[in-house]
C-alpha cells in the first residue's frame, strides 16, 4: 500500500480491501507502527504501545467491517485485558494490567478494530487540555505550540496525523467535540447512554459522559455507531430507541431542518472573532443547503442559570473524590497531594465537603436544566455554535499545576464555554471540522440535537461533508 492511500482511507474503505484480500491487515498495523514511530515524537499521542499484541492478531482479524483496521485506545475508562490503564494518573502510573475487556472494546474488537496502542489524557479526564505531569504534553498537529484539546486529545492528534483513521474517546463536557475542533477532524457525542459503559458502571458523572471515537469522515462514525450502540445487560439506564441503521443515515434524502444558531452561547461571554467567522460560515452553508436558520439560542432559566453550573462541577467533584478513594484501595495505600495534580487534588478535596443530600440536590438541578432545554428542541431540529470559544490555544494555558481548583475550572471555561450543557441534556452532538483560521488552525462548529435524533445529525453531517468537504486539510509533520 502506498502512503497516499493509507492517507486518504478512511476505516470503513481500509476495512472492506482487508475482506476483499487486497491488502493485508498485517500491512495495516505495519503501517500504523510505522507512522506512531515516526510521528510520536513530535505529537506525544501514544503512551502505550501494543505492537506484538496488535501484529498477532493482525494474522487472523475479525471480518467485521472495520477488518484490520489498525486502532487506537484512550488510556482511561476502557479496559483492554492485559493491558494497564492508568487514567493519565502519576497515582495509578504502576497499576496492574486489566483481566478484563470493557463492554466496549469487545465490540470493538467484534467490529474487527485492532488496537495498536493507548493515548495521552489528562489526570482523570478533567481537562479541556491533554497535557497531564505524568506523560507530558500531547501537541496539536497543525502547530506543535498549540493544545489538541482534551481529554481526548491524545486520540485527536494522532487521527488528525492520520496514524489511524479511528481513535476513541470520551465526552463528559465536550471530551470528543473539543479535540476534534482543535485537530480539525469529527468528534461526535452519541446521545445520553447510547454507548454502553458495562461492566464497571452503567453511567459516568450523573449519566454526563458518554464514549466513543473520533473520525475523519461521517461515514466511518455512522458506521461506528451501528458497530458499538445499544445497551448492555444488566445496564441500570437505556437510550432511545435507534430509528434506523446510522449507515442508512448517509444516504437517506435530507429533510428541511430549522437551524438555529449563535456565537455567544447560552451564557453571553467573549467569543474569538476567528470561532464567530466559523460559525457564520457554517450557517451560510446550511442556508444554502435548504435549511431555515435563524439567530437564537437556548436559555437557561435565571433560577437554574445561577446554580447549573456548580452543580455539574460539585457532582463530578464528588465522583472524583469517589474515584481516588476507589483507587486507593486498589492501589494498596491513601493517595496523597504528590500523587495527584494540584488541581485535582483541590478539586477532590472540594468534593469531600459534600453530604448525600448535596448530592441530590445537585442531581436535581442538573435534571431540572434539561427539563428546561428540552422546549428548545421542539421549535428547532438543530442548534449549530463555535465548538470551542477560541481557536486551539497555547500550551501550559490550562494548567494543572494551579492548587486553585476554582481558577483552574474558571480559566478553562473561557475556553468551552460551549458543550457541557449538551452534556447535561444528553443531547447528541458533534464538532464538524469546517474552518481553518490564517494561522492555519481549525476550529470546529458544534451542531447538537435533542437525545435520541443521532440518526438525524448523521444525516445532516452527512450532507455537509458532502457540500464542504474538509478532506483534502491536512497538517504537514
Amino acid at each position: 500500500m502506498r502512503i497516499e492511500e493509507y492517507d486518504e482511507l478512511d476505516g470503513v474503505a481500509m476495512g472492506e480491501l482487508v475482506r476483499e484480500k487486497q491488502v493485508s491487515a498485517i500491512e495495516l498495523v505495519e503501517e500504523a507502527i510505522k507512522r506512531i514511530e515516526l510521528l510520536n515524537p513530535q505529537l506525544n499521542a501514544i503512551v502505550y504501545k501494543m505492537y506484538d499484541l496488535a501484529l498477532e492478531t493482525a494474522k487472523n482479524p475479525v471480518k467485521g467491517r472495520f477488518s484490520g483496521v489498525p486502532f487506537l485506545l484512550k488510556d482511561i475508562t476502557s479496559h483492554f485485558q492485559g493491558t494497564p490503564t492508568t487514567s493519565g494518573s502519576r497515582f495509578l502510573s504502576n497499576v496492574s494490567p486489566s483481566n478484563y475487556d470493557s463492554e466496549i472494546v469487545k465490540r470493538f474488537k467484534r467490529a474487527g478494530l485492532i488496537t495498536v496502542g493507548k493515548t495521552n489524557t489528562p489526570e482523570f479526564a478533567l481537562a479541556a487540555t491533554t497535557e497531564p505531569a505524568l506523560r507530558g504534553a500531547t501537541c496539536n498537529p497543525w502547530n506543535l505550540n498549540h493544545t489538541t484539546g482534551g481529554s481526548s486529545g491524545g486520540s485527536a492528534a494522532a487521527v488528525a496525523a492520520r496514524i489511524v483513521p479511528i481513535g476513541h474517546g470520551g465526552d463528559g463536557g465536550g471530551s470528543l467535540r473539543m479535540p476534534g475542533s482543535c485537530c480539525g477532524i469529527v468528534g461526535f457525542k452519541p446521545s445520553r447512554m447510547l454507548i454502553p459503559h458495562g461492566p464497571d458502571a452503567s453511567q459516568i458523572w450523573e449519566a454526563c459522559c458518554g464514549e466513543f471515537v473520533m473520525t475523519r469522515t461521517v461515514r466511518d462514525t455512522a458506521v461506528m455507531l451501528d458497530n458499538v450502540a445499544g445497551q448492555d445487560i444488566g445496564a441500570y439506564y437505556s437510550a432511545p430507541a435507534i430509528e434506523r441503521s446510522f449507515e442508512e443515515e448517509l444516504g437517506r434524502e435530507p429533510t428541511k431542518l430549522k437551524i438555529a444558531w449563535s456565537a455567544v452561547g447560552p451564557d453571553a461571554h467573549d467569543t474569538h472573532p476567528d470561532c464567530v467567522d466559523a460559525v457564520e460560515h457554517a450557517a451560510q452553508l446550511c442556508s444554502d443547503l435548504g435549511h431555515h436558520v435563524e439567530e437564537a439560542v437556548p436559555q437557561i432559566p435565571e433560577n437554574l442559570r445561577e446554580t447549573v453550573g456548580d452543580a455539574f462541577l460539585n457532582l463530578i467533584a464528588i465522583e472524583t473524590a469517589g474515584d481516588i478513594q476507589v483507587f486507593s484501595e486498589l492501589i494498596g495505600r491513601k493517595a496523597t497531594d504528590e500523587d495527584i495534580e494540584p488541581a485535582v487534588w483541590s478539586f477532590a478535596a472540594h468534593g469531600q465537603k459534600f453530604s448525600g443530600i448535596d448530592a441530590l440536590r445537585f442531581r436535581r438541578t442538573l435534571h431540572s436544566t434539561a427539563r428546561a432545554i428540552g422546549p428548545f428542541f421542539e421549535k428547532y431540529d438543530v442548534y449549530l455554535s463555535p465548538t470551542l470559544a477560541k481557536p486551539p490555544v497555547p500550551l501550559g494555558n490550562i494548567d494543572m499545576s494551579v492548587p486553585n481548583w476554582e481558577t483552574f475550572f474558571g480559566n478553562m471555561f473561557e475556553f468551552m464555554p460551549f458543550t457541557s450543557l449538551f452534556n447535561i441534556t444528553g443531547s447528541a452532538g458533534v464538532s464538524l471540522p469546517l474552518w481553518w483560521n490564517e494561522s492555519g488552525l481549525p476550529i470546529g462548529c458544534q451542531f447538537v440535537t435533542r437525545m435520541g435524533r443521532d440518526g438525524l445529525l448523521i444525516n445532516l453531517s452527512s450532507q455537509i461533508e458532502k457540500a464542504h468537504s474538509w478532506h483534502n486539510k491536512k497538517p504537514t509533520l
